[in-house]
């Protein structure tokens, strides 16, 4: 099994497990203890044929986890600006202390986040196909994690240093924190489903 790929504790322990019930079956069945080894081996199956049973149930978990995140990420860019838009236009909410353009530019800002998180998802095709889950993983926290310094660093250092009004501030955490938050969904969903669509034909 480990010859074959098959490394990870918990498949080899139910294939142990597998195992002795055959060959406790086969002992039961008349066989001698040496007879019934080979026996209970060679009807659970080929390493390679293990192997790609193990592989299917793999992709099988990994397809579910995927289509729950991809959830999330419909939530996310979804709720978030209409959350925000509510929060600003509601009756006591700060609406009545910005300008026009104030206005236009968080609703400008706040729609920026599903543009951008559903242009990476419908334009997989423009993305290169990285089919190893560690690069893409690599590549995730490329580009995540300067993203997360730069809201730190905007809210820690930048932001306290001026004195805006309620329509400058509103304006500002908007433009700074929606964009961002956008290229980075787009981006991790653009990478993923380029990958997961090219791995589903070359199945097929």
């Amino acid at each position: 099994m480990l010859a074959a790929g098959i490394k990870a504790p918990v498949p080899l322990e139910e294939l142990e497990a597998h195992l002795r019930e055959e060959i406790e079956r086969q002992t039961e069945s008349g066989l001698s203890a040496a007879g019934a080894f080979p026996a209970a081996v060679h009807k659970i199956g080929a390493a390679q044929e293990i192997q790609c049973e193990f592989r299917k149930v793999e992709a099988a978990k990994e397809d579910r986890q995927w289509q729950l995140v991809q959830i999330m990420l419909v939530a996310v860019t979804v709720l978030s600006p209409i959350l925000c838009a509510i929060a600003a236009f509601s009756k006591h909410g700060v609406a009545s202390e910005m300008t026009p353009g104030q206005l236009i530019s968080i609703l400008v800002t706040a729609i920026s986040l599903p543009l951008l998180a559903w242009g990476g998802r419908l334009s997989y095709r423009l993305f290169p196909v990285i089919q190893t889950k560690r690069i893409r993983e690599a590549i995730h926290l490329a580009y995540g994690l300067p993203i997360i310094f730069w809201w730190i660093g905007f809210l820690r250092f930048i932001l306290p240093r001026y004195d805006f009004t309620v329509g400058q501030l509103m304006v500002t955490l908007f433009w700074a924190l929606f964009p961002t938050m956008g290229v980075c969904i787009g981006l991790l969903w653009g990478i993923e489903t380029a990958a997961r669509k090219k791995t589903a034909i070359a199945d097929s």
